[in-house]
């Protein structure tokens, strides 16, 4: 793949392995509207808009979402560091363009306290020059706002930019943004629908 001078990551199932916490989350979040909560569907869960997860499984009471969104949030919380760890290629990949001089950032629509929890007991936070979550923005991925932002803030140009994660909202951001654009398959699963720049098992690849 090219080179690019600046790399934006999504952070949950891009970098960082956050299943054991997400999953409690889940779990509470679910039990709490008598909804089984499948393993299986981990990866669907959590490339899946919270709102729209919530609709399809309750779709009677909408009004609701705001319990089951704080639900999830405030469980999170308390167990966002709970096996948390970065993926090895995520690893090797970061040691790589951090040390051929590329700029990094993370756009994440978790929130930036979350985020930096994560980051600090991974000891990756100096890697980063842009960090932004959803509470730093009007609008989460996909709209562009994100991205564009971390972009600025890294003093990147759309031309020389990189945008990588693991959904259809992560790469549909970046292509709204007018840079090139990466899903991450790290599962080998159906490639979404939609478009994307390019496709990847392994953040090696870049």
């Amino acid at each position: 793949m090219e080179k690019y001078d600046f790399y934006i990551f999504d952070l949950d199932n891009t970098l960082v392995d956050s299943r054991v916490g997400y999953e409690k989350a889940f779990t509470a979040a679910f039990g709490e509207f008598g909804i089984p909560y499948d393993p299986a569907l981990y990866n669907e869960y959590i490339r899946t808009p919270l709102d729209i997860t919530f609709s399809e499984r309750c779709p009677d009471s909408p009004c609701r979402y705001r319990d089951f969104l704080s639900v999830m949030t405030d469980t999170y919380e308390k167990t966002c560091l709970d096996g948390v760890r970065l993926f090895p290629d995520a690893q090797r990949c970061l040691e790589r363009l951090s040390g051929s001089g590329c700029k990094m950032g993370i756009v994440s629509n978790s929130y930036m306290a979350q985020i930096r929890r994560i980051l600090l007991k991974l000891g990756i936070g100096s890697m980063f020059s842009s960090v932004v979550g959803q509470d730093r923005v009007g609008f989460a991925k996909p709209d562009p706002e994100p991205v564009i932002l971390c972009m600025s803030e890294m003093n990147g140009t759309p031309g020389r930019t990189v945008m990588v994660g693991d959904s259809a909202n992560d790469v549909l951001a970046g292509m709204r943004a007018g840079v090139f654009s990466v899903l991450i398959d790290r599962y080998g699963e159906n490639t979404p629908q939609g478009e994307y720049d390019a496709y990847i098992t392994s953040l090696d690849e870049l």
